[in-house]
């Protein structure tokens, strides 16, 4: 049986969301990362090349395509001299992916956080790592792991992978359900979620799309539906501005939050790629416009020194 699915969204340092692989669960209704230890690895196409690895004599790399792999965390810091790392874990089965001896994927560069802040850049290629164990601590009100890896013997092998993520096949993770539909109290992955159409049960008008999956407020999580600008608004006015002239960079959206129960998400159909909601009045004029990403500021060098 799987392991109870709790909450552990670790894509921010203060706000905590869902990433690729995580799941709803029917006991705590929340968004969690579940990259379990059960099943069976499928063949995936990829290419295979022997390499050297940080700290081992030789190991195994390959490329995944993006659904065929779940983030279990990222390399934030070392720790200590003898080589362990500090992990933020995007999976709620830390015990069986950091405190005991398995097999993971880690990237070979790191690819750092996007422009959003969230590690959801697309994964290059990945090596084949070994983890002897770890154990959990408590740092600004965040969880995270001190992880061995096995070949990864001092400090300086441990701060060249900072920034690295870690990943598990998607083909690994238990089964969560018996069948492939369900509603608000059943167990989705969040991988599974993330990209539905989101439709009103009554009349089957389109609403917008799921993107994101966060933790709610009280004990159940919130789905993060794209919607689009209401006739009229500030948002259709910029997206109707410029006619004639592509625009350079896309305005910012809008959204709401929908939280996932059954009494206000009654359908869930993965095959088919929807889901039905039956939201209470006014729910969906709650609407949140994105905030632009923060432009990068760059910093000239210093003028040269004359030479006297």
């Amino acid at each position: 049986a799987a392991p109870r699915c709790r909450v552990m969204h670790a894509r921010a340092a203060l706000r905590w969301h869902a990433p690729t692989g995580a799941c709803v669960s029917s006991s705590s209704r929340r968004a969690v990362t579940a990259t379990g230890t059960s099943g069976r690895v499928r063949a995936a196409p990829c290419r295979r090349v022997a390499t050297r690895a940080a700290g081992e004599s030789s190991t195994e790399r390959q490329v995944f395509d993006e659904a065929e792999l779940a983030q279990s965390g990222a390399i934030v810091s070392a720790h200590g001299l003898r080589g362990e790392v500090r992990v933020m874990p995007f999976t709620d089965f830390v015990e069986e992916r950091f405190f005991s001896p398995c097999t993971q994927w880690l990237e070979d560069e790191a690819q750092g956080r996007s422009a959003s802040g969230e590690y959801n850049k697309p994964a290059g290629t990945l090596s084949k790592i070994n983890i002897s164990g770890g154990r959990e601590v408590t740092t600004k009100g965040r969880n995270e792991c001190i992880v061995k890896i096995r070949g990864v013997n001092d400090r300086n092998a441990a701060e060249a992978l900072l920034g690295r993520r870690m990943y598990v096949l998607a083909s690994e993770r238990p089964s969560l359900r018996e069948a492939d539909v369900g509603d608000g109290d059943d167990d989705f992955y969040a991988q599974e979620l993330q990209g539905l159409r989101v439709v009103l049960k009554e009349g089957g008008d389109e609403v917008g799309k799921v993107i994101d999956v966060f933790r709610g407020a009280g004990t159940h999580d919130l789905l993060k539906v794209e919607v689009p600008p209401l006739p009229g608004s500030d948002a259709d006015d910029e997206n109707a501005a410029g006619d004639g002239e592509k625009r350079k960079t896309k305005p910012p959206g809008e959204f709401v939050y929908v939280p996932f129960v059954k009494d206000i998400v009654p359908t869930v159909d993965v095959p088919n790629g929807f889901l039905e909601i039956t939201p209470p009045p006014g729910l969906l004029d709650l609407r949140q416009r994105a905030s632009k990403p923060k432009k990068q500021r760059v910093v000239a060098p210093p003028p040269k020194k004359k030479s006297t």
